[in-house]
């Protein structure tokens, strides 16, 4: 919001430079965006007047101007603009001037001609943005006379209005908080409709509103006989300061109170309203409109329009039509205020792409109080400066008239609040520096009319922050904060979740979070989950979040399929969240779900690139994460889940505690994903897995042996059900010399050789000793007695 200093001391006193007003209103809550001085025109640039005009010899679009600025001896100046014409007054620039621009004024020839100074339109002195011709002065100017002494010097200051202020989208309004800040008196535009408008007539035009719902009040005033020409001067450069170009008085008189005012205002050319008639409707969806800009708009239901007997005539609140612009032809207005929707014009000009000043201050709420008085403030003007005279008396229709709200304001309260002690009768002083009407006051509270230009203030506490902004928020001292102890770090309930989620990080793995809403159909009976642990919503807000997840693995599967749907099928993700069940009342665990699938190396070339993850890929990371929290007592044996594929799913302890399940993806759920390749997941309980016991062993470092391994491998057949797992037990508890590694390199199966329900296993041994290399002998030592220990202890057959 653009406002100019000179224009806000029509209204109020200002003691204080521009940028005084802007340090103390953005102290009081009006932020201020940026700050230009204009009218500051340079010593030198003085009154002339043409005494002559003659064409330039050698060009056709220059002209040979005399002027006189006082003296004896007149100065030749060659000029562009058309309208430089014998007996005007003119600002000459003289010689040796430095303009705004910072161009110096030299004597020069122009195509041969000698031209001593330059004649100055208003963009070249810096006061506007006209530069079609020259700037005329006023007949009243005395020649030779400097210019800087005919132009008051003026700031503009560009504020941060917030959306709930509108009462600030105006300079009257903002004339009205510099008032309250300085404690001076507040002059009120004058609206009075004088005898001297002219004689009245019975009104012509007949006014509907359709669309009540959507039009708090609609006035309407006939303004006839009105001539269109130039508005005065010093409305010019009032819309001028701010960045409006004026057209002619009516169009200039709708905008100017619009920036006085803060209510939007529209001019219709009476005598091209069809049939007499206006109707506030909704438009008819694919009506076609054309706006004064000549853009072509489609329109539908929800789109509010002021229309005739045959077309719309505006787009309400947002932009005027084509058919019923002012002209130079207009004799006959019909002046229109209104109070529309806010959220409806909001609505309007996003969907339709057009913004304007009078839709800008709609969507934010207007006065409905300000509607009248706007109206009759543009018709006085227009009755003073257009020679209009009024005809009939006002329209006013009001479908929803103002409603009075009186708020209670405890005086304790606001001291409590604030951390100040202001007196009651300071406080109430406040109240109406502000405009803000006092009904009753004592002296424990008082009452407070919220007047109609006030839409932000509903509750005591926005009174207190009135109180705050006229008090001064940079008087309100800063109060220290009172600490109190807390528990100590190691008792922190969110430090070991985060990490945990880094080491899975670290791991390689990509965190997610999905919602912890998911839809019923999607919880089936392969996940594990049955009607009887469903945590139901009570009014769900859609079929499809409707049940709080049992489980992370339905959000983790569709993450999955998201993921492959958008062609990304290499996924290393985990993700932390709590579960909710019926069995679990009061308590919301925290689960991982960590899933993994698709190529194993993605960055890799030829074979390797197509190898994928399997389910000792996740059994590593589990590994990992295990040896990373040093808990060494944990174990993985087969198990049977119906959301795993059978024979390839593990059962996880640690501390002969369940903490979680691992393994393939059943084939109904692998299908519901249409997923390419197999798909692993490992689900683990947080709260398990933090309790479960590390080792507290020092971490021994030793230097890596400088001399080769030996490695032996043994076989042996055993039944199904022996686990690796036993097989690697027994052989690190037999303190086997110089061990480093025993690793499971190939199981086969063949009932035709082996017999049912049997195995061949085979493990490769290594040795190594970290000062010498290994004899065959001192290896074959202890290989036999590995074989020896197994043939003892475990039911195999060696091979």
């Amino acid at each position: 919001m653009k406002t100019s200093l000179n224009w806000l001391k029509r209204y109020t006193s200002i003691p204080w430079t521009a940028e005084q007003l802007a340090d103390a209103l953005t102290l009081a809550g009006l932020e201020v965006e940026d700050i230009s001085h204009s009218g500051t025109v340079p010593d030198g640039i003085v009154v002339a007047r043409i005494a002559g005009v003659e064409s330039h010899p050698n060009a056709d679009r220059l002209q040979l101007c005399r002027v006189d600025v006082g003296g004896d001896v007149e100065h030749q100046i060659i000029c562009g603009a058309s309208n430089c014409a014998a007996g005007k007054k003119v600002a000459l620039a003289t010689l040796g001037v430095t303009m705004p621009d910072g161009m110096v004024i030299r004597k020069c020839k122009i195509r041969g001609v000698e031209s001593s100074g330059m004649l100055c339109s208003l963009r070249e002195l810096g006061l506007g943005d006209e530069h079609d011709g020259i700037w005329i002065l006023p007949e009243d100017a005395t020649v030779g006379q400097q210019v800087n002494e005919l132009v008051e010097a003026d700031a503009v200051i560009d504020w941060e209005v917030t959306p709930n202020r509108p009462d600030w989208l105006s300079h009257f309004g903002i004339a009205r908080e510099i008032a309250a800040l300085t404690g001076e008196s507040l002059e009120v535009p004058d609206a009075e409709i004088r005898d001297t408008c002219g004689p009245t007539d019975d009104s012509t035009v007949r006014v509907t509103v359709a669309s009540p719902e959507l039009c708090d009040r609609y006035t309407a005033r006939e303004i006839r006989d009105v001539r269109i020409g130039p508005s005065p001067e010093w409305m010019q450069r009032c819309l001028q300061a701010v960045g409006l170009r004026p057209i002619n008085n009516v169009v200039d008189i709708t905008n100017f109170v619009l920036l006085e005012c803060g209510q939007p205002l529209h001019a219709f050319d009476l005598d091209r309203i069809a049939d007499a008639k206006l109707d506030i409707r909704r438009a008819t969806s694919g009506e076609i409109f054309v706006a004064l800009n000549g853009q072509s708009l489609e329109l539908n239901s929800e789109h509010l329009v002021v229309a005739d007997g045959a077309s719309a005539l505006a787009l309400a609140g947002v932009i005027g039509g084509e058919s019923s612009e002012i002209t130079d032809c207009t004799v006959n207005v019909l002046l229109e205020s209104a109070a529309f929707d806010a959220s409806n014009i909001r609505k309007t000009s996003k969907e339709l792409g057009v913004s304007t000043d009078s839709s800008y201050r709609f969507e934010r709420g207007v006065d409905v109080q300000m509607v009248e008085y706007a109206s009759r403030r543009a018709a006085t003007l227009m009755c003073e400066l257009a020679g209009g005279r009024l005809s009939g008396e006002a329209i006013d229709i009001v479908a929803r008239p103002a409603v009075s709200n009186d708020i209670t304001c405890r005086f304790s309260r606001v001291n409590a609040v604030l951390g100040v002690d202001i007196s009651p009768a300071d406080i109430v002083d406040i109240f109406s520096r502000l405009r803000l009407p006092v009904r009753e006051s004592n002296d424990s509270f008082c009452s407070v009319c919220v007047p109609s230009f006030r839409l932000d203030l509903t509750r005591e506490v926005d009174l207190i922050e009135e109180v705050a902004r006229l008090y001064g928020l940079n008087r309100i001292p800063s109060a220290s904060d009172s600490a109190a102890r807390v528990n100590v770090l190691s008792e922190d309930t969110y430090l070991p979740v985060q990490d945990l989620r880094q080491q899975l990080i670290g791991l390689g793995l990509n965190e997610c979070v999905n919602y912890s809403l998911i839809a019923r159909r999607d919880v089936l009976l392969p996940v594990g989950c049955g009607e009887d642990v469903i945590q139901e919503l009570s009014y769900p807000l859609s079929s499809d979040q409707d049940i709080l997840r049992p489980g992370l693995i339905n959000s983790m599967l569709d993450t999955v399929s998201g993921n492959l749907a958008r062609g990304n099928s290499s996924i290393r993700l985990f993700e932390i969240g709590r579960i909710f069940r019926k069995g679990l009342v009061g308590c919301e665990p925290l689960e991982i779900c960590v899933v993994v699938s698709g190529a194993r190396n993605p960055e890799r070339f030829s074979d390797e690139r197509e190898a994928l993850l399997d389910f000792y890929d996740l059994r590593g990371v589990i590994d990992d994460l295990m040896d990373l929290r040093r808990i060494r007592d944990y174990t993985a044996r087969p198990h049977a889940d119906s959301r795993f594929r059978s024979g390839v799913c593990a059962e996880i302890s640690a501390g002969g505690e369940i903490i979680g399940t691992m393994g393939e993806i059943s084939g109904q759920l692998s299908e519901t994903i249409r997923a390419k390749h197999p798909v692993f997941i490992a689900l683990l309980r947080v709260d398990r897995l933090l309790t479960a016991t590390a080792s507290t062993d020092t971490i021994a470092y030793k230097t890596a042996s400088h001399f080769p391994a030996v490695t032996r491998d043994v076989a042996f057949s055993a039944d199904e059900a022996l686990m690796n797992q036993t097989v690697v037990d027994h052989v690190i508890g037999l303190d086997v010399a110089h061990l480093e590694r025993i690793d499971l390199t190939d199981i086969y199966r063949d009932a035709k050789v082996l017999g049912d329900g049997r195995k061949s296993m085979v493990y490769t041994i290594t040795y190594r000793a970290s000062d010498r290399t290994l004899t065959d002998d001192e290896v074959n030592v202890q290989q036999e007695k590995i074989r020896h220990a197994l043939i003892d202890s475990l039911p195999i057959q060696i091979r």
